[in-house]
């Protein structure tokens, strides 16, 4: 009888193996073997890093790990998510110092072509100077901002004409408000 391993299943299986994993488990579990074909069909897969999905000391651990294994897995990444948690104010805090000095460019992610923000009236306000300006004034990818804010309260317009002033453009850009007009406005 053979022995049979994971690097001798078919593609087609890996790839529903893998598709039960986040990018971030994926990556962390598969992306130091010594395989080609496991590494080819790593490197083909949309990777989306969702902070959502992390706790904060698996993220900690991450941030503090060997450099040249995180760029491994931040070169894959084409989507980030952030919403208002512990976890995504600390990657956001850290992406902002790996901008390099005077040329800004995006060494964190540099392959990223969407950018999402879950409620976005908490944790934009740290991420449109320090990171959208950067990101699609330098040599960038972001391709889709996707904002999404609770409510259409003033951290809304606020927002909004801060992405104007800035000059921040991208091919698609989206300000979402879940949830309808406020009531006060019509109250008169």
């Amino acid at each position: 009888m053979s022995k049979s391993t994971l690097e001798s299943l078919p593609n087609e299986l890996l790839l529903i193996i893998f598709s039960y994993l986040s990018s971030f488990d994926l990556c962390q579990a598969f992306l130091c073997l010594n395989n080609a074909r496991i590494q080819h069909l790593l490197t083909s897969i949309c990777h989306s890093f969702n902070v959502n999905l992390m706790h904060y000391d698996q993220l900690h651990l991450w941030l503090n790990s060997n450099q040249n294994h995180r760029n491994r897995f931040t070169n894959l990444i084409n989507t980030v998510v952030f919403n208002d948690s512990y976890a995504s104010r600390t990657l956001l805090e850290y992406w902002e110092k790996t901008f390099n000095g005077t040329d800004q460019f995006n060494v964190l992610f540099p392959s990223i072509k969407r950018l999402i923000m879950l409620q976005a009236e908490y944790c934009s306000y740290y991420c449109i100077q320090p990171i959208l300006i950067p990101l699609v004034f330098s040599n960038n990818t972001l391709q889709y901002l996707h904002l999404i804010f609770k409510e259409p309260a003033w951290y809304y317009s606020r927002i909004l004409s801060k992405l104007i002033v800035h000059r921040i453009s991208v091919h698609t850009m989206i300000l979402e408000v879940e949830q309808g007009m406020l009531s006060n406005i019509f109250s008169k």
